[in-house]
């Protein structure tokens, strides 16, 4: 072998991988830019809502009939038997950026909740989704650089997030019921990224290696939350919750190595809500608060976080029989801002029309409810990024008669 040629070849070999470096170094900045807005910060709140509540506008609080939602334990007063009931949600996405549009999709087991009522007292389990990250994209795209033009086809999966386990107790006086509840935050994450590269669209001899990283986190912290409902005369209810965190611990865990860990504050909630009946067939819901993520001050990736502002309603109409059975109809609408978003841009907010229906099986024991979002999230100009979604509820609740 010659010299030059051996000169050839070793300066192909440094371009190589000088092109693999830079594939690796720009790979989470294109990611950061194709992901949805869902998991930007710690993800994406999840409403601790049954297919009843989410018809409903998102509401959950003081809804008459009461409901397997989880955002206030005052309302367990309402339940006077035992009962159990779990909600099911999985959600399209369709993500449009400035480098083109992609969907994703995700199912989440959102809130199960249960009630022993004992006399005037009501103790309440409840398994919720707090903060999720969980989704896919693929994508294909090109890295141009001075040593040839590369196609390459690029996963990024996001498996996990924050789930919550909690105690509650509740005591009716009355037409007021008083309520506080203790709850465990707790999860895991595991992000996979992936790049394989096509040879050099000129020249096939000149291949440059993939790409490819895999980290975890585990996360814990504990969550208190007290509550009041009232009932208001004969056809009123209104329900309101303050909450408070401790910090939310991450470690991060690549490879059985434990890296580092770091400390977020979590948000003060207040929720205030309520429904009222306004005719025999006809009830009307509304709920809406205000969450302090301002304070985590949450700064990754050009990642900031600001304060939620959340509101809904909707309407409940009895009237409509189905082979004899009672079906309610629901519909409303829900808006919430969204808490960490890019620095570069503005916050994102999302908004939604809401519907559903619901029947009584098992000679009223048993309660199916069935509940559809159709809503959108960001503006593109603004925000960077937009998404339209449609998220879906079934929910199976059963109350001892």
């Amino acid at each position: 072998m010659t010299a030059r040629r051996e000169g050839l070849l070793r300066s192909r070999r440094m371009n190589w991988v000088l092109a693999a470096v830079i594939g690796v170094i720009v790979a989470p900045v294109a990611l950061h830019a194709q992901t949805p807005v869902t998991d930007l910060g710690l993800g994406y709140p999840v409403p601790p809502l049954d297919a009843r509540a989410a018809s409903l506008g998102g509401t959950g609080m003081g809804l008459f009939g009461g409901s397997f939602s989880s955002r206030n334990p005052a309302d367990l007063t309402m339940f006077s038997n035992p009962a159990i009931g779990g909600t099911l949600a999985p959600e399209s996405v369709k993500l449009k950026t400035a480098e083109g549009e992609q969907s994703t999709g995700r199912s989440r087991f959102v809130v199960m909740q249960g009630v022993l009522p004992y006399q005037q007292w009501r103790f309440g389990l409840n398994v919720n989704a707090e903060l999720d990250q969980d989704w896919d994209v693929i994508l294909t795209d090109t890295l141009r650089t001075g040593f040839g033009d590369y196609p390459y086809f690029e996963s990024r999966q996001h498996d996990g997030g924050v789930s919550s386990v909690g105690l509650s107790v509740a005591y009716r006086m009355g037409p007021l019921g008083l309520g506080v509840e203790g709850s465990a935050l707790t999860g895991n994450l595991r992000q996979v990224f992936r790049r394989t590269f096509d040879p050099a669209i000129d020249d096939p001899t000149n291949q440059i290696g993939g790409a490819a990283g895999d980290s975890r986190w585990a996360f814990s912290g504990w969550r208190f939350r007290a509550g009041v409902t009232g009932q208001v005369g004969r056809r009123g209810i209104i329900s309101a919750a303050i909450t408070t965190y401790t910090q939310l611990q991450a470690e991060k865990d690549t490879f059985g190595i434990a890296l580092e860990n770091q400390k977020f504050d979590m948000p003060l909630e207040v929720a205030v809500g309520g429904s009222v009946v306004l005719t025999q067939k006809l009830l009307l819901a509304a709920a809406g608060g205000w969450k302090g993520w301002s304070a985590t001050d949450f700064k990754v990736f050009d990642t900031e976080s600001a304060d939620v502002i959340w509101a809904g309603g909707g309407l409940e109409y009895v009237g409509v029989n189905l082979i004899g059975l009672p079906v309610p109809l629901r519909v409303g609408y829900r808006y919430t801002d969204l808490p960490f978003y890019g620095g570069e841009f503005e916050q994102l907010s999302e908004q939604a029309f809401t519907f559903g229906l619901g029947v009584r099986i098992a000679g009223g024991r048993a309660a199916l409810d069935f509940g559809v979002e159709i809503g959108s999230r960001g503006d593109l100009e603004t925000t960077g990024t937009e998404e339209s979604f449609q998220r879906f509820s079934l929910s199976l609740g059963i109350n001892s008669m």
